[in-house]
């Protein structure tokens, strides 16, 4: 893991917390994303996230989607 973020989305008792997660695997990074009230899901929901996007990248032995443009991009 190279990156752990917390952000609050929103204010208040029942607060929306934002959890972005990069990891490395060999010279590719991947990124996870998870929103939640409770910070230890929207933590694990991101990490899961980033696993997915490394397994199907493996799986494929292609490029990995990338999330803002919905084309395989080359990962650095």
């Amino acid at each position: 893991m190279i990156e752990f973020s917390v952000q609050s989305v929103t204010e208040g008792i029942d607060a929306l917390g934002e959890v972005t997660i990069r990891i490395r695997h060999e010279d590719r990074f991947f990124s996870g994303h998870g929103a939640n009230t409770d910070i230890i899901v929207a933590s694990a929901q991101a990490y899961i996230n980033a696993l997915n996007r490394l397994y199907a990248t493996i799986q494929q032995g292609e490029a990995p989607l990338h999330p803002q443009h919905g084309e395989a991009q080359p990962v650095r």
